[in-house]
């Protein structure tokens, strides 16, 4: 076990990061064969609810389901910030670029702060801070230059930046009441339930597709594991250890992410704008994590 467990909320963020980014190209897989937005989100989550209740019960560990009141809790938090923020984003790619979409979408890291100083007066530290803007800067630069942004796309990704801060906020308090496995389950399940009551209840007029072939399925179901039970699960397990401030600042290594899997598996172009975006924001990181861990050390000392 690590001594230092800043160093390990660090890299699960990363690997929960590195997992998030790899979404759009999964995703894209599956639109390339006649899927639209919420067929890929109702086989996505449906697939991680039920592997996160197999792996759950299966567990070594005898575990205790929550209170009534818990369970409510976690159930909405899929039910409605994880997937809010998943549908609206995904649908706000449908009408611009990815690019200018992450550029708006991570606001949200200054979200997660300035609302967690005013709700849960969590008031942030100045590296923290210095961290957040540079990290800011790295990523507006990454991203690119504004291309065919729309009203109602920005509209879109402002909602599901905002939704996901909420997400992440509730769930950084939710979590702290229960075990991983537990929260991620409810979380899944409440996201799954979602989905499949809007393919229920939406008329004929605005239709739910799937994959047309069994070979585009296994990019969604690699959309559910990898990008969604290991990506959550790391997150909350990270978030537990780091905070709500520290997770979204680190939570900013994804357009970097992304644009290396874009480059790795989409044959995309890198530029030198894309690389020095990418230092802004891994300066950042590299400051931000030295900071924590010789602030952890300090404690461990007294």
């Amino acid at each position: 076990m690590l001594k230092n467990q800043r160093a390990l909320g660090f890299a699960l963020v990363f690997l929960s990061s590195l997992g998030f980014s790899m979404a759009p190209t999964f995703s894209k897989r599956a639109y390339e064969s006649g899927a639209n937005t919420v067929g890929v989100l109702i086989v996505r989550f449906t697939i991680a609810a039920v592997l996160m209740l197999l792996i759950r019960q299966s567990s070594s560990r005898q575990r205790v389901w929550p209170q009534p009141r818990l369970m409510l809790d976690l159930f909405l938090l899929g039910a409605i910030g994880y997937s809010g923020a998943a549908f609206f984003y995904f649908t706000a790619i449908e009408q611009m670029s990815t690019g200018v979409s992450i550029v708006i979408w991570y606001i949200y890291p200054v979200f997660v702060v300035l609302i967690g100083w005013a709700v849960f007066k969590t008031k942030p530290k100045r590296h923290t801070i210095f961290s957040l803007v540079s990290a800011m800067i790295g990523v507006a630069i990454t991203a690119g230059q504004p291309g065919n942004a729309t009203t109602k796309g920005i509209i879109l990704v402002l909602l599901s930046s905002l939704t996901y801060t909420f997400y992440t906020l509730s769930g950084s308090h939710a979590f702290k009441k229960t075990d991983l496995y537990t929260g991620v389950t409810f979380v899944m399940a409440g996201a799954a339930t979602t989905f499949w009551l809007y393919w229920l209840l939406t008329p004929s007029s605005t239709p739910v597709l799937f994959p047309n072939h069994i070979s585009d399925w296994v990019w969604i179901a690699t959309l559910a594991i990898f990008s969604t039970v290991l990506s959550t699960s790391a997150l909350f397990a990270g978030l537990k250890i780091l905070g709500p401030n520290t997770t979204s600042v680190v939570n900013t290594v994804e357009p970097v992410l992304n644009i290396v899997a874009g480059i790795l598996f989409l044959n995309e172009v890198f530029s030198l704008q894309q690389g020095v975006g990418a230092l802004f924001v891994v300066g950042a990181l590299v400051y931000l994590g030295a900071h924590e861990t010789q602030s952890q050390l300090d404690v461990e000392l007294q």
